[in-house]
């Protein structure tokens, strides 16, 4: 992962374990690997945006709405370049690849300063799960902007956690500047903001200088993007990426008790391997209060719940109900289930609650789709949240082998099916 790892002899399995997780995803490059199902159709399709982009730049600037893509243009500005210089596209897609190697590193860069205590091979194998995502590898090989919003996201993140640790203002400075670029790229992430400025209120005082500056920067960073959806009005956001989904149905919040069901029950699967070796450590589960709250917040999203199954998306147990029940009970099951865990988990911090509100804010959109939550949800929760944590049971007696093997796992379903027509 670093230049740590190949210079010290202790680390060679390390070594050799991230050269072959590599070689797989240069295999799978070249076999055209698309385990989140949508990724290379989503990469076709922007092409023609990436023609128009290199042959008459300010018309498409102007009407890039007119693309059905809800994608932001800056990806596909950066994909022109090549274009315009007639680079191969094989080669064009290998330069991405390469520049998302950026996002296991950072994120192993974030778990260094998180976790400066434990031992460094635990914290390789954490950050090595991010090439097991379907969505890291699938977007690596079909360029596409969520991947890049999120790898600048984790490097938003690590000069967050380098503020936390040095309380330095230069790092907060740097948060603000990484998280804009993130948020240009993909704007799902620009939500997150709020959470970075309120820790930077908590420690400077809310009248500070240092959080006018931060204001100061956030306004003149949001601007071109506001100017440019609201004022020119080329509002690309609104366009739907449902399968069968009408033209004139609300896309942006058409359902927020689907947004939490879906999200809670997509959260919960990455947890799953945490807390059933007692990783995260969970205390008063069933809780009375715990248990009301949970089950409030259960029956208002069940009864109104109304997901389109034939729109895709949903998650993965939201699938897999549908797939072999025909019906939500499973999904139903498993999302009480994931509240109740969840809300024991977060209820005593407010900025962990925070925090999940803008995780379900992050996907305002009718169709959410589990690519969404890939591999971000691992990143978040074992960075920016503030959990019981204890990771020196991730190698005790060789639980790390299970963790791997449960997301290896979902990454071979992931791929199944594709071909079962799931």
């Amino acid at each position: 992962m670093t230049i740590f790892f190949f210079n010290n002899k202790d680390y060679q399995k390390e070594v050799i374990f991230f050269i072959i997780l590599y070689f797989t995803l240069i295999i799978s490059f070249f076999f055209g690997e698309d385990s989140t199902g949508g990724a290379f159709r989503d990469y076709a399709n922007q092409k023609k945006a990436v023609q128009s982009f290199a042959t008459q730049f300010l018309n498409t600037f102007y009407e890039y709405d007119s693309f059905q893509t809800r994608h932001s243009p800056i990806l596909i500005i950066f994909l022109s370049l090549f274009k315009k210089i007639n680079l191969a596209d094989t080669l064009t897609r290998l330069i991405h690849l390469h520049i998302c190697l950026l996002l296991p590193f950072f994120f192993y860069k974030c778990l260094t300063i998180k976790f400066n205590k434990i031992d460094r091979k635990v914290l390789f194998f954490l950050s090595s799960l991010i090439f097991l995502s379907p969505t890291f590898r699938s977007l690596a090989i079909w360029p596409d902007s969520r991947l890049l919003g999120l790898t600048l996201f984790t490097l938003s993140i690590y000069y967050f956690l380098k503020f936390e640790d040095s309380k330095n203002f230069k790092f907060a400075i740097k948060n603000v500047l990484v998280l804009a670029l993130s948020a240009y790229i993909s704007p799902n992430f620009s939500v997150f903001s709020i959470f970075f400025f309120i820790n930077f209120i908590l420690y400077y005082g809310f009248l500070s200088r240092q959080n006018l500056y931060l204001v100061i920067i956030n306004v003149v960073l949001a601007f071109p993007a506001f100017y440019y959806v609201f004022i020119l009005d080329v509002n690309f956001l609104l366009k739907s990426a449902a399968i069968g989904i009408g033209s004139n149905e609300k896309i942006i919040f058409n359902n927020i008790f689907n947004d939490i069901l879906i999200t809670f029950s997509i959260v919960f699967f990455y947890l799953i391997p945490f807390i059933f070796f007692r990783i995260i450590k969970i205390n008063n589960v069933l809780d009375i209060k715990n248990i009301l709250i949970s089950l409030i917040i259960f029956l208002i999203c069940v009864l109104n719940f109304n997901y389109n199954y034939s729109y895709s998306g949903g998650g993965i147990f939201f699938k897999l109900s549908n797939y072999f029940f025909k019906n939500n009970y499973l999904f139903y099951f498993i999302s009480f289930f994931a509240i109740l865990v969840i809300c024991s988990l977060i209820k005593k911090k407010y900025l962990n609650i925070l925090l999940m509100v803008l995780i379900i804010l992050n996907n305002p959109q009718y169709t959410i789709y589990h690519k969404y939550f890939d591999p971000f949800i691992l990143i978040a929760f074992l960075t920016i949240f503030s959990f019981n944590l204890d990771l020196k049971k991730v190698y005790y007696k060789k639980n790390y082998l299970l963790i791997f093997t449960y997301f290896l796992v979902f990454l071979i379903i992931s791929n199944l099916k594709l071909i079962l027509l799931v």
